[in-house]
């Protein structure tokens, strides 16, 4: 055990003879402190001079090794110890350099007043690093991210929509479309389309569909017209996502202009049953018509194609069944309403021949 005394191997180099193969083994296997203890126990045997001699040998090889490793440790903390200040000279070399270049194109921008066209891709280049590095704390009367932005005369939140363009699309796909009719509210509408998959950009080629077009001057065009396409595409995906969502709202209060009329209604109804006399149990009767209509409205609502419409990618038998369970509804509907009519007829609320339950007669005249 290294920096202990293994016992096991201290029995061996004590008790075994020198010929024995297991104090061979013991005496390689055993660290400096295990062969020392070793020595100090047979010390008084006279007749162990060859196992004290062969231990004595075993503790300067031991003590040349652990030299050898204390030396090399030591010597590879130095190197350890080199390259970090060698690397912390260069980035605070860097830094430095950044700083400096820093106030420099500060210095350049309100000079020239020209931080209207300044948001070049070089630019952002440089942007990206003053934020990520936040030099930009280091340099007197800013202090932070949005004070720096607002001292080159651009707002914090145009600066890091350009620098999500920068993480987005890269140098080169910003450069090339820099020479293209492509503005902010499509680079944010392309954007999103290379978040949802739509758009890849890999090494020097845009991604459409099946499309590959380069990244250089020579292909600008087609890329200008790809990009079109597919940015008219997403307008038009969302124009229609826009229109069945109005349909469906109208829908929804055209249904609920229905449900309230029928609402009145009813109330209408029961208040003329009322004043004539209605009883308990046709009043019960008439609340649980009531309320199985409007719990009829929302089940049959889940099956509405104008509410509830299929996905677009339903298959045949999702169609199918969708229009054999509503046919059923149909019959089963029909059947009753048929029987229904057959047993009692089309009574009307308002006709002559109506007459209050505390106005009948046992023979079914008036009193």
């Amino acid at each position: 055990m290294a920096g202990g005394v293994n016992k096991k191997d201290l029995a061996w180099l004590v008790n075994t003879s020198v010929s024995d193969v297991n104090f061979a083994g013991a005496l390689e296997r055993a660290n400096y402190e295990t062969v020392q203890e070793a020595l100090a126990e047979i010390a008084d045997k006279e007749n162990a001079i060859t196992k004290k001699n062969k231990m004595m040998a075993r503790l300067r090889q031991l003590s040349k090794e652990n030299h050898d490793h204390a030396t090399e440790a030591a010597q590879e903390m130095v190197r350890a110890e080199s390259r970090s200040e060698e690397l912390a000279k260069s980035e605070q070399a860097n830094r430095e350099q950044l700083i400096a270049k820093t106030h420099q194109m500060i210095g350049q921008i309100k000079a020239a007043d020209m931080f209207g066209k300044f948001a070049n891709v070089s630019s952002l280049v440089w942007l990206q690093q003053v934020k990520e590095t936040k030099i930009y704390r280091d340099i007197q009367g800013v202090g932070s991210w949005e004070s720096f932005c607002n001292s080159i005369g651009l707002s914090r939140q145009k600066v890091d929509l350009d620098l999500q363009n920068l993480a987005t699309f890269g140098e080169e796909f910003l450069l090339t479309v820099s020479s293209l009719s492509v503005g902010y509210r499509d680079l944010r509408k392309l954007r999103q389309l290379t978040h949802e998959g739509c758009i890849q950009i890999e090494d020097n080629l845009v991604v459409i569909g099946n499309e590959s077009i380069p990244l250089d001057y020579d292909h600008r065009e087609d890329l200008q017209a790809a990009l079109e396409r597919v940015i008219e595409t997403k307008d038009a995906l969302l124009a229609e996502k826009d229109a069945n969502l109005k349909t469906k709202e109208r829908l929804l209060q055209d249904k609920q202009k229905l449900i309230e009329r029928q609402a009145r209604d009813l109330a209408r109804y029961e208040g003329e049953a009322e004043a004539k006399g209605l009883g308990a149990e046709e009043d019960a009767f008439l609340k649980k018509c009531a309320a199985a209509r409007i719990s009829m409205d929302g089940f049959l609502s889940k099956f509405d194609p104008d509410l509830n419409p299929l996905p677009a990618d339903a298959t045949a038998r999702m169609k199918a069944a969708l229009m054999e369970t509503l046919g059923y509804f149909k019959r089963v509907i029909q059947a009753t309403c048929d029987t229904a009519g057959d047993l009692y007829g089309d009574p009307e609320l308002e006709s002559p021949g109506w007459i209050p339950p505390n106005l009948r007669r046992v023979d079914g005249g008036k009193e």
